[in-house]
C-alpha cells in the first residue's frame, strides 16, 4: 500500500500520550506531529477530503439556509462537497497513479461512489446511527464481509437507549474492532494502494466522559494513585484506548503502508461552559427575545421535568429568572443588528441582502467593528477567555462567502453556544463526575477544540513547504504531492 491515512474522529495527540498506547508512541517517535490549527466553526473532515474551506464548499457545522429566514441547517454531505468548483477528492490523486482505493466511514462521505475498490460511507452532516443505510456503500459485494465481520455503522449515544456504562464502552470497542477487521479484509481482497478510514468511537467516548478522562490525565501514565473522577471509569477509558491502539497496529501490520498519515477532524477539550450569543446581544440592549405562549409555556414544563434546567435555575439571581423563562430558547427579534444560533461560534450580522433584515450593506463594516469591541471589552472586563474578530470579510469574493459569519468568537473550545438567554455565559453543570449515562445525550463533558491531530510519516512531512497552509487542507496537499513526485520518479 502507498499510503494509509486513518483517521480518528476527536484524535487528541495529549490524550493518547496520557494512556497505555505504545504503537501510538512508537508512530510518533518515527513520525512528525505537525503543529496545525483548526477552525472549529467549519468541518474538518471536509477540509480534509476537499482541500477546500466552508468559503468555497460550504463545510459550516451549523450554516444559515439564506431562504429569507433566520434559520440554520446541519446538513452536509459528499453532494454540497463535491459541488464545489475545482473540488478534487483526497483519493483522486491515487486513482490518477492507477491506485485501487479503499475508504471506510469518513463522516460527510454519503452517498457511496463508484470506484476502483471499495467505499463504505461515514455518517455526519445530518446522516445519524442505526444500520447501514441502502447507498453508504459500493461495490454491493461488500456487504457480506461487513455483516460476517460484526460492522457497526454508528453509535450516537443519545439515540440509541444504552442502560449502563459498561454496555456502552462494550460496543464502542466492539465498532473499532469489527471496522478494523472489515478494512483489513476489503483492503486485502481490492489489492488497494490508497486507503482511508476513520474511527469514530473515541470521539463517543470523549464528548460523554471528557471530565473523566481530564481528570485521569493529570496523573501519571501507570502510576498506581492515578484515578478518574468516578472510580469505576479508569478501567474503561484504559481498555478504550489500548483497544483503539491494538487497531492501529493492526492495520499498519496487515497492511504495510510506504506513507501515512493519523488523522482528526479536531481535537476534544473538557465543556466547562456554556455561552449564549444571542442572549448576550439581549443582556446589553442590542435585541430583544421574541416568545411566543408556546415557548414561555415549554420553559416552564421544562423547570418541572429537566433536572438540567432547575439545576441552571437554582444559580441564577432571583430578579433574573422572569427573564430567563421568557427568552431560553427564543428567537430575537427580527429588528436586532445581529444573531447567532447554539453551535454557530460568532455573529451573524442583520444584513438586508441575505437576511432581510435592518443592516444596510454599506453599514455592515461599522457594525461588526461596533461589535467586536464591544464583546472584547466586556471579555476581557469579566477575564472570559473568548475575542471576537471579523470572519466574514477575509473571505471577500469566495462562492460561499455569505454563508460565513460575520464574527468569529475565537477560543479553545471550552464555552459551547446554546440557548440560555439573558444569562448568556455559566458554567456546564455537566463537567461533574459521569455516573449515569440514562437520558444523557451525546455531547456532555467534552467539546471540539482547535488542536486536531495531523501527524505525518518523514517522507511526507519533508513534502511541507513555506507558505503551506498550517490546518487541516495540509492532508490534502501533503497527498496530492506525493502522488505527483511518485509520477515524476
Amino acid at each position: 500500500m502507498e499510503l494509509l491515512i486513518a483517521g480518528i474522529d476527536g484524535g487528541t495527540a495529549e490524550i493518547f500520550d496520557a494512556f497505555d498506547m505504545p504503537f501510538w508512541q512508537k508512530l510518533r517517535a518515527s513520525a512528525k506531529l505537525l503543529d496545525v490549527e483548526e477552525d472549529i466553526v467549519q468541518r474538518g473532515w471536509a477540509r480534509i477530503l476537499s482541500g477546500q474551506g466552508a468559503e468555497e464548499n460550504g463545510g459550516l457545522y451549523m450554516m444559515p439556509k439564506l431562504d429569507g429566514t433566520r434559520d440554520f441547517t446541519p446538513k452536509f454531505g459528499y453532494k454540497e462537497m463535491s459541488s464545489a468548483p475545482g473540488f478534487a477528492p483526497i483519493w483522486k490523486f491515487a486513482q490518477e497513479a492507477g491506485q485501487s482505493i479503499g475508504l471506510m466511514n469518513i463522516p460527510t462521505t454519503s452517498p457511496a461512489q463508484e470506484v476502483d475498490g471499495f467505499y463504505v460511507a461515514g455518517g455526519g452532516g445530518g446522516i445519524f446511527q442505526g444500520g447501514l443505510p441502502d447507498d453508504a456503500l459500493y461495490p454491493s459485494s461488500a456487504q457480506e464481509i461487513l455483516e460476517r465481520n460484526g460492522y457497526i455503522f454508528d453509535i450516537r449515544l443519545g439515540a440509541e437507549g444504552f442502560q449502563t456504562i459498561p454496555e456502552l464502552c462494550d460496543r464502542l470497542e466492539k465498532m473499532m474492532v469489527a471496522r478494523t477487521d472489515s478494512f483489513i479484509e476489503l483492503a486485502k481482497t481490492h489489492g488497494i494502494g490508497f486507503g482511508f478510514l476513520a474511527y469514530r468511537a473515541t470521539t463517543v467516548l470523549l464528548y460523554l466522559a471528557m471530565s473523566e478522562i481530564a481528570f485521569a490525565s493529570d496523573g501519571p501514565r501507570g502510576k498506581t494513585d492515578r484515578a478518574s473522577w468516578s472510580p469505576e471509569w479508569l478501567p474503561h477509558l484504559d481498555r478504550h484506548f489500548h483497544t483503539l491502539d491494538q487497531c492501529l497496529e493492526r492495520l499498519f501490520t496487515e497492511l504495510s503502508p510506504k506513507h501515512h498519515l493519523i488523522v482528526s477532524d479536531h481535537s476534544m477539550v473538557p465543556w466547562t461552559h456554556n455561552v449564549d450569543f444571542n442572549g448576550f446581544l439581549a443582556a446589553h440592549g442590542l435585541s430583544r427575545y421574541d416568545l411566543g405562549a408556546k415557548d414561555r409555556a415549554r420553559n416552564l414544563m421544562r423547570v418541572v421535568a429537566r433536572p438540567r434546567f432547575r439545576a441552571r435555575l437554582s444559580r441564577t439571581p432571583l430578579s433574573r429568572i422572569p427573564g430567563m423563562l421568557s427568552s431560553d430558547g427564543g428567537r430575537i427579534r427580527p429588528d436586532a443588528p445581529a444573531f447567532s444560533a447554539p453551535y454557530v461560534h460568532g455573529f451573524y450580522i442583520n444584513d438586508a441582502k441575505r437576511f432581510g433584515g435592518p443592516v444596510a450593506e454599506e453599514d455592515v463594516e461599522a457594525e461588526v467593528n461596533r461589535l467586536v469591541a464591544l464583546f472584547n471589552w466586556e471579555t476581557m472586563q469579566a477575564q472570559i477567555p473568548m475575542r471576537a474578530a471579523p470572519y466574514r470579510a477575509n473571505y471577500e469574493g469566495a462562492p460561499k462567502a455569505d454563508l460565513m459569519p460575520d464574527i468569529k468568537i475565537h477560543q479553545s473550545g471550552f464555552a459551547f453556544p446554546i440557548w440560555l438567554g439573558e444569562n448568556w455565559y455559566e458554567p456546564n453543570p455537566d463537567f461533574a463526575p459521569v455516573t449515569s449515562i440514562l437520558g444523557v445525550s451525546g455531547m456532555h463533558s467534552g467539546q471540539k477544540g482547535d488542536r486536531p491531530v495531523l501527524m505525518a510519516d518523514q517522507g511526507l512531512a519533508d513534502l511541507v513547504e513555506p507558505g503551506d497552509p498550517m490546518d487541516l487542507r495540509l492532508a490534502h496537499l501533503l497527498t496530492k504531492r506525493l502522488y505527483a513526485s511518485s509520477s515524476s520518479q
